[in-house]
């Protein structure tokens, strides 16, 4: 067997040989297939969905690709580059995240994190601000070549961000007081941070866009803290008194009104009644009085007779006697009530 097996060896050797011997002189061949095919493999590329592609023609800009398969001239005439301007990316200022999540895991603080978020406020207090700047790249070519002439890194283009952010950062803080950073302060801070920073990248040609700017936290130091939330805590006990007292004279405030109101309707309505009447009864004194000036004893017996006929109208029983008449008869049944009224009258006449 072993006989076998070296005779077969040493025939596969010899056929080599043969074959080697035949073709030797077209071994040239060889390399310039393998140097063709790498050249037409070159000519196609693809971009991805969220990337911009940028071609380079001797190093030169030359034109951007959207995403998909497209071609270009081959290697080393034509280069691309594949930049994501899609992808938001973060960066943080104080702090760094370990584990984001449902529960976010935070790094323990560096002294780096430290001089980063330690600032000094207007009124010469200090706080510690942690903040996020998100940014994507808005121009592909402006982020590869406009600051240096050369294609730059990730690093260096965080770099960047990081020295214009710091430094918006804490000229805004240095022109708040320490209660606008740390309370009512911090959205209008925010706001002008991303505004402030996006002018500095855009006056450097970086093509970054600021998505947004938030501060993380905005807290006194740590060895004055208690006292600060000892001072907000007495603000907001305060406010809330405040708020109190607001709704209480809010609500009577409107009942005090109403009661004016309803008493200032019923004066006038009074006002217009008593008004009314006493121009009607003057009115028919006026008229009466021209009725009398042309009937005097006419007018007289009719106001005689009207009163009398108001008074009557109230009297229960009633004796009329004729005025000729000297006495009464004794047959008259009269109590002393009676009797009474009828020697008055006696007596009158």
């Amino acid at each position: 067997m072993r006989y076998e097996y070296g005779n077969q060896r040493g025939e596969f050797e010899i056929y080599l040989q043969r074959i080697w011997q035949r073709h030797q002189h077209r071994i040239w061949i060889v390399p310039i297939v393998v140097v063709v095919i790498l050249l037409i493999a070159s000519i196609f590329y693809s971009i991805d969905a969220d990337s911009e592609g940028v071609i380079l023609r001797f190093g030169k800009y030359a034109r951007s690709s959207a995403p998909g398969l497209h071609t270009k001239l081959p290697w080393p005439i034509e280069t691309v580059h594949e930049v994501a301007v899609a992808r938001v990316e973060s960066l943080e200022f104080g702090f760094a995240t370990v584990q984001p999540g449902k529960v976010t895991r935070y790094a323990p603080a560096t002294a780096d994190h430290m001089e980063v978020a330690t600032m000094l406020t207007g009124d010469l207090n200090l706080a510690h601000v942690e903040w996020i700047v998100q940014y994507r790249i808005a121009d592909a070519r402006d982020y590869l070549f406009k600051i240096g002439g050369s294609a730059r890194t990730r690093v260096a283009i965080e770099d960047a961000i990081r020295d214009v952010s710091e430094a918006v950062m804490r000229r805004l803080v240095g022109d708040s007081s320490i209660d606008e950073v740390i309370t009512i302060g911090r959205y209008q801070i925010a706001q002008d941070a991303k505004q402030e920073v996006q002018k500095g990248l855009d006056d450097f040609e970086a093509g970054i866009e600021v998505v947004t700017v938030k501060l993380q936290a905005a807290t006194p130091p740590s060895a004055v803290k208690d006292a600060f939330d000892e001072v907000n805590r007495a603000r907001q006990r305060k406010e809330r008194v405040v708020n109190d007292a607001l709704g209480e004279r809010n609500q009577r405030i409107p009942a005090a009104r109403g009661q004016r109101d309803r008493t200032i309707l019923e004066a006038e309505g009074y006002r217009e009644r008593v008004v009314r009447e006493m121009t009607g009864r003057v009115s028919a004194f006026l008229a009466q009085l021209e009725q009398y000036k042309k009937s005097p004893e006419v007018t007289r017996s009719r106001l005689y007779l009207e009163v009398m006929e108001q008074v009557l109208s109230q009297v229960d029983q009633k004796i009329i006697i004729d005025g000729s008449i000297r006495s009464v008869l004794p047959l008259l049944n009269l109590d002393d009530s009676q009797g009474s009224k009828l020697n008055r009258q006696e007596s009158r006449k």
